[in-house]
């Protein structure tokens, strides 16, 4: 099987991954639930809930099963598994549970990540349906920033390109393919995050270690107020060596003059953990990952005194043919460790999430261009 003429096309950030837009309301929404069935039976089995930790404090469980929306999709043709030497095909989603909030529904500060595997047929398939809807509602993604759909930005909510989009989410990803699951949760007054990962093995979820760490649950807390440092933070347990982000994220304060040395090796972990050439899921810590590009903009705006151009140089990722922009309206803000989906009701892109498109982007494009 090969890829079409019009899958031939530049594929660019928003073509391999796909951030839906919030509903106005909860439950009169389009948006793929535990209810939708995909291949074999449920996208997401409710069952597994009864494994994995309760996502909020404020939510039961039978709410959280009601409620809980695909709010993102991504593709990736070379996630390092089953070892990380090698590839495997996958079809992403991200879970978030969803609430009414002051104007429209808004989510809960907690996700899921399921993973669906595809063979090398099905991701072509996959490919060019993605296309070929793209085609359909003819809108030009080059150069644009990873963000809500720009199909969804200037559609209605009831646009059929959301069930055209969703149909193709059912046919690829189903309980028949699901082969992980990453959960992260919240706790505390809304300021303690817990992580954890599950294979699916024989119809049951099996927790596996956390990379760097010797648990299978991995904690961040941070209750600083107002949310633009950190204070009484930690990670636990915390990985050890090279590339952390255990001083800043413990609490900012004492990151004062005479700590610049301190806080440049840990800018340049944080600009190593966001790239993907350097580090991926296979090899990185759940805190770490989510928590660098929070790390990273407090230096920034917190103390633009040091140069952080050479880090930048020798540990950034870098890619001129994607604009990879963050246009997350709430960088600045401490407890957004959100990596695709929304924090409340904004936007939550992390940055570590644009470069990792940009490289799958960058392998579909030399793929297709294979096949022409």
């Amino acid at each position: 099987m090969s890829v079409t003429a019009s899958a031939a096309a530049f594929w660019d950030l928003n073509d391999v991954s796909y951030l839906m837009p919030l509903p106005r309301k909860v439950g009169e929404d389009q948006l793929l639930s535990f209810k939708s069935q995909g291949r074999g039976g449920p996208l997401f089995p409710a069952r597994f809930m009864d494994t994995i930790p309760p996502l909020s404090p404020v939510m039961t469980p039978d709410q959280t099963n009601e409620y809980m929306r695909v709010i993102a999709m991504r593709i990736d043709p070379c996630f390092p598994l089953p070892t990380p030497q090698s590839c495997q095909r996958q079809l992403r989603l991200v879970w978030q549970p969803l609430e009414e909030g002051r104007f429209k529904a808004q989510t809960v500060d907690a996700a899921i990540h399921a993973f669906y595997v595809l063979t090398d047929e099905e991701f072509i398939s996959l490919l060019n349906d993605l296309q070929a809807w793209k085609d359909k509602y003819k809108i030009n993604t080059a150069g644009m920033p990873l963000q809500v759909h720009p199909i969804w930005a200037r559609a209605k909510e009831d646009a059929t390109s959301i069930t055209d989009f969703n149909n193709i989410v059912l046919k690829y990803a189903g309980v028949e393919n699901l082969t992980r699951v990453t959960a992260m949760v919240l706790r505390g007054a809304g300021d303690m995050w817990a992580f954890g990962g599950f294979d699916v093995k024989g119809g049951k979820l099996q927790m596996f270690k956390i990379h760097r760490t010797d648990r299978a649950a991995q904690a961040f807390i941070n209750r600083a107020i107002p949310a633009d440092h950190f204070d009484q933070g930690m990670i636990s347990p915390a990985p050890e060596g090279d590339d952390t982000l255990n001083k800043i994220v413990v609490n900012s304060a004492n990151m004062q003059v005479g700590n610049e040395d301190l806080i440049r090796k840990e800018v340049y972990a944080a600009m190593r953990i966001e790239n993907p050439k350097i580090f991926n899921p296979e090899n990185m810590d759940c805190v770490s990952c989510h928590v660098a590009q929070t790390a990273r903009d407090w230096a920034f705006k917190k103390r633009p005194d040091i140069n952080y151009v050479d880090l930048f140089q020798a540990g950034g990722y870098m890619n001129p043919k994607y604009n990879l922009q963050n246009v997350t309206p709430i960088l600045g803000h401490t407890q957004n460790i959100r990596a695709f989906g929304y924090f409340i009701e904004n936007v939550a892109i992390s940055q570590r999430v644009i470069n990792e498109s940009a490289e799958v982007a960058d392998i579909i494009n030399q793929f297709v261009s294979s096949q022409r």
